[in-house]
């Protein structure tokens, strides 16, 4: 109970710090915000997953995490793109919502147990109808509403994006026989436990942009 505590009141905190800095701040602060964590990630949590004077240190870290930061503030500092930065942070944060609250109440079919014990199909499927409610609720709110086809087959392309991060850092923890990255986030484990998913799903929105804008009439 206490755990679930605090991860809901550790995430409400962090989705409203980041929800203000990137709908009614100046671009640079949330930039800032997520240079912050990317540096948090280098300098405090990516050792617990390679040794520091082990090659691996550095070679994965140009492309992981510090690509898809550099994309993020990318689409943040470009005008055109800037909502497609609301899309993925609502979408992957519904979805790894969703997957945990119904994967906890009723998950037992398991997706990937040697990497991941704890991730089921339920879960997944749980946190994939959360991300659609969200996003429907989302374009209603931007006045940009989309048949359903088109939201739930975007929502999926982003979810499945979202599971296939979640497992590669899965993978990358199980190797490192840890089970957070990090404790910065209290119930949630470090940075890189909750942006793993988002690090990942980043590639999709930065390669289709300016497809998804058409789409989305951003």
């Amino acid at each position: 109970m206490n755990n679930s505590i605090k991860r809901i009141a550790t995430g409400l905190i962090l989705g409203l710090c980041f929800w203000a800095s990137l709908m009614f701040a100046p671009p640079i602060l949330f930039s800032c915000l997520l240079a912050f964590i990317l540096t948090t990630i280098i300098v405090v949590e990516w050792r617990n997953l390679f040794n520091i004077y082990r090659p691996m240190f550095w070679l994965i870290m140009p492309l992981y995490p510090i690509l898809p930061f550099a994309l993020l503030m990318y689409l943040n500092h470009n005008p055109h793109y800037h909502t497609l930065l609301l899309f993925l942070f609502v979408i992957v944060s519904s979805y790894d919502t969703g997957g945990y609250v119904v994967g906890s109440l009723i998950g037992r079919h398991k997706m990937a147990p040697r990497i991941s014990p704890r991730k089921s199909w339920e879960g997944f499927w749980g946190g994939y109808i959360c991300a659609c409610l969200s996003f429907t609720f989302l374009l209603y709110e931007l006045g940009k509403l989309k048949p359903w086809w088109i939201i739930a087959s975007f929502t999926a392309v982003v979810c499945i994006f979202s599971c296939v991060g979640d497992l590669f850092e899965s993978w990358l923890k199980r190797n490192a026989n840890i089970k957070d990255s990090g404790t910065s986030l209290p119930g949630h484990g470090g940075f890189l436990d909750r942006f793993d998913g988002i690090l990942c799903a980043v590639f999709f929105f930065y390669f289709f942009r300016d497809i998804l804008v058409a789409v989305f009439d951003l």
